[in-house]
């Protein structure tokens, strides 16, 4: 697959009550995950977040990205993994999100034809975080972000996504789990529940 990886950890954090991708899981922290199976997928893997110094020591092989936009939000990491991308076709990932598999984005991006991005929806939410985007899907947030507008799924109107429903997904084997991110500390707990 001739994709870039891009793991964003820019968030504040605030439900959690300190860094949640320094959060150990398993004796690792939890961004650690993500990269690894970035890893496994691309030859350009890049962790983008406003402190990328924090994270010594780096990975082999990945980019450690400052996001040097002022606002704290997602939709800032989106537009720096966009100019700083290797590739056309971008798969974003949050930091806390360490259950993704290799599998479920080869399975996302096998649905990446004829559209700007894929994105899969689970209990109708949709996982922006978790998706394929076009370079120049990314690059037009600066519009929406410039005007202080920094909902994601408001700036991708514009474009031809195309929505993964859940019955897709489970259908081709893969569980709920996956979706599996970190807000609260005792959400660390439920990794392993949901692990089984």
């Amino acid at each position: 697959m001739d994709i870039s990886y891009a793991m964003l950890s820019g968030g504040k954090a605030k439900r959690f009550g300190s860094d949640k991708t320094k959060a150990l899981y398993k004796e690792k922290p939890l961004y650690i995950y993500g990269l690894e199976t970035g890893l496994k997928v691309s030859c350009d893997v890049m962790h983008i977040s406003k402190d990328a110094e924090k994270y010594k020591p780096f990975l082999e092989n990945v980019r450690y990205i400052q996001d040097d936009l002022e606002e704290i939000c997602p939709m800032s990491g989106l537009i720096k993994a966009a100019e700083e991308a290797k590739h056309d076709d971008i798969f974003a990932v949050s930091a806390d999100a360490p259950l993704i598999t290799w599998e479920f984005i080869k399975f996302l991006y096998i649905r990446f034809k004829d559209c700007d991005g894929v994105i899969p929806v689970i209990n109708g939410k949709s996982y922006t975080l978790m998706s394929f985007y076009k370079r120049d899907v990314l690059q037009a947030m600066i519009y929406d972000y410039k005007n202080k507008n920094y909902k994601i799924i408001k700036s991708l109107e514009k474009f031809n996504i195309k929505y993964i429903c859940e019955d897709d997904i489970f259908a081709a084997g893969f569980k709920r789990k996956i979706f599996t991110n970190i807000n609260f500390q005792e959400d660390l707990n439920k990794l392993d529940i949901e692990n089984e």
